[in-house]
């Protein structure tokens, strides 16, 4: 199953949650929710399908905010404690 959300590192430290709203949702993709752990310099950004999150990791990976180059793949899954890991 596809993740209709992305993880982004390399943010700058100071980045804001309207700065990456706005950067991300070039090309007219809806974001439903953004999530920023500035002191690891990563974040996760939720797009409404994810087709749209597809596309963005395709448009945005490699790309730069504010001079820091980014990285931006598929987000996993979170495990919850009842879940076990993958082998």
């Amino acid at each position: 199953m596809e993740s209709s959300r992305i993880f982004v590192k390399g943010l700058p430290p100071t980045i804001t949650e309207a700065e990456i709203r706005k950067h991300f949702s070039a090309k007219n993709r809806d974001i439903t929710d953004i999530k920023l752990i500035p002191q690891r310099r990563i974040g996760y950004v939720g797009y409404k399908t994810p087709q749209d999150a597809s596309q963005a990791i395709k448009y945005f990976n490699r790309s730069y905010i504010r001079m820091s180059k980014i990285s931006v793949e598929s987000a996993k899954p979170v495990r919850g404690p009842l879940t076990p890991a993958s082998s």
